[in-house]
């Protein structure tokens, strides 16, 4: 019973695993390390349980620094994974769109 537990758990891991892989393909999400990914997820998140995502939400919600948030943002703008949008409410403030919502 606990091997085939432990087999079917090794089968939904790997079947997890492919489907990340294919959603990041399709985000062309591929060639980007492992923290501009989690960036990347955690603008989504946030835009997806919010409605909205400026720059300071993404260095509170994943934890690193600013510079690494910057880079990373204008590696996606750059790349035209996501665009910055100024806000209504504050001029100050830029919101972060991402392409796929377009």
């Amino acid at each position: 019973m606990y091997h085939q537990t432990m087999s079917n758990y090794k089968k939904d891991l790997i079947n997890i695993l492919e489907m990340l892989s294919n959603i990041e393909k399709d985000l062309n999400l591929i060639n980007y390390n492992e923290t501009e990914k989690k960036v990347y997820y955690t603008i989504a998140q946030k835009i997806s349980s919010t409605g909205t995502c400026n720059i300071s939400d993404v260095i509170k919600d994943s934890g690193f620094s600013r510079s690494t948030i910057y880079k990373t943002i204008k590696k996606f703008e750059t790349a035209d994974l996501l665009y910055l949008k100024q806000s209504i409410v504050d001029k100050r403030e830029f919101n972060l769109v991402l392409a796929a919502e377009i």
